[in-house]
Order: C-alpha cells, then structure tokens, then sequence
C-alpha cells in the first residue's frame, strides 16, 4: 500500500510540473504581439513590385518581460532603414514606453550582373548583362535592378565580370544643359500651358532646375528628356 501511495504521490507531481504555468501567457502573447508589429511594419515598406521580402527576428531579440500594449507604434529610428540587418523601435502610449528589436530583412528581387568584364566608356547592351534574384538587402546601395537603368548608359569605370551593376558606375546623363533652351510645360488641375525657356543650370532627368522665360522670370521645375521642364502649379 505503501509504494501504491508513493506511486500516486510521485505521479501527480509529475502532472503538476508538466502544467504550463498561468502568469506565462500573457508574457507570451505580448511578444507575439511585437513580433507581428514589427514584421507587418518592414513588410509593408520593404515590399515593392515584384520584390519579395521577408522579416527575420530572433527570439531573444524579444524582452522576455515585454508588457502588454493596445496600440503599439513601429517606428524606425535614425539611420535605420527598412532592408538588411536593421532595428525597428516600438512606442507605446499608454502605459508609456518604448523598446528596440534589432531584426533582418531580406528582399528578394532580380538584378543586373556584369556578364563580362567591361570597360570604361562602354554603352551598355542586353548582351553586357545578365538578370539574377537574390538578396537585394545584401547588395551594395544603388545596384540595378531593371534593364532599362542599364540600356543605352555609359560606363564611367571598368566592372568586372560577375559583379552587380551600380548607378554610380554609369555616367550621368543630362537632360537640360545650362544655357540650353527648354520647353517648359506649367500644368495644374484641369489647364497645361507651354512656354520657352532658358535652362540656368544642368539637369539629369528627373532632378530640379532653374529656368528664365523670354519675360525674365525665374522659376523652378524638373528637368525631363528632350529639353523639357514640368512645372507644377
């Protein structure tokens, strides 16, 4: 009777130890929870087209004694940005505090390789490239990721081959020249009028530049190809 009861005694202490512990599903949920904050916050600006990213956190990147929050605020701080290894802060108003999850982002996107060793001054073809997909996040700032960045550019130093292509290995290539004369377009809500111009400074497309009219007024636009410049209204 006596190892009967003992038996009994040992296996309901077993039972007892094998059940989770009450207070340790609130801690658990409030890391999910900035688990989930985090990862929908780099996602959503992280994702573009056809790029795929993923949100890597560790699981001690979480406090184990994070505090529930009804209404967490990602953030990212400074210098941080939304790719690669980075650090995502969480506000929370009430009760006020606020935490840093260091995580890692991977984007997953094509981009352009050198399919050769090329030299400085080559104009660039489908035939100097090749597209593969990987790790953009990884990459270094600047790689490109479309053929038309690369078709028609200039070299501006050699790439050997196999490594990714960059913009600032491309010469710029400017739109308006200073001194050039441009057609400057001024559009508004329902109205576009056309003007002639002269360009005071250089532009590539897509960057602003100053313009004089034929009345001496000096206004400000972006610089298009074709001796163009849009102004808005």
């Amino acid at each position: 009777m006596r190892a009967k009861s003992v038996q009994r005694f040992l296996i309901a202490t077993l039972l007892l130890f094998a059940l989770p512990s009450s207070p340790a599903a609130p801690e658990n949920d409030a890391r999910q929870a900035l688990r989930e904050a985090v990862t929908q916050f780099l996602l959503a600006d992280a994702s573009r087209g056809n790029q795929v990213a993923t949100v890597e956190i560790a699981d001690t990147a979480i406090p184990r004694n994070a505090k529930r929050c009804s209404a967490l605020q990602p953030f990212l701080p400074s210098g941080q940005r939304a790719w690669g290894h980075t650090t995502v802060g969480v506000r929370c108003p009430q009760p006020a505090w606020t935490l840093f999850i260091p995580a890692r982002v991977r984007v997953e996107d094509d981009y352009l390789i050198a399919a050769r060793p090329l030299a400085a001054g080559e104009v660039l073809n489908t035939q100097d490239w090749e597209v593969r997909r990987g790790d953009i996040a990884a990459l270094p700032p600047g790689t490109l990721t479309r053929p038309e960045q690369a078709a028609g550019r200039i070299l501006r130093q050699a790439v050997p081959g196999g490594t990714a292509l960059r913009s600032n290995q491309l010469l710029v290539v400017q739109a308006v020249e200073r001194g050039q004369r441009v057609q400057v377009i001024s559009q508004g809500p329902g109205f576009q009028v056309a003007n002639e111009g002269v360009a005071l400074t250089a532009a590539a497309d897509g960057q602003p530049v100053q313009v004089r009219l034929e009345s001496g007024r000096v206004l400000q636009g972006i610089a298009r190809t074709g001796g163009r410049v849009e102004v808005g209204q």
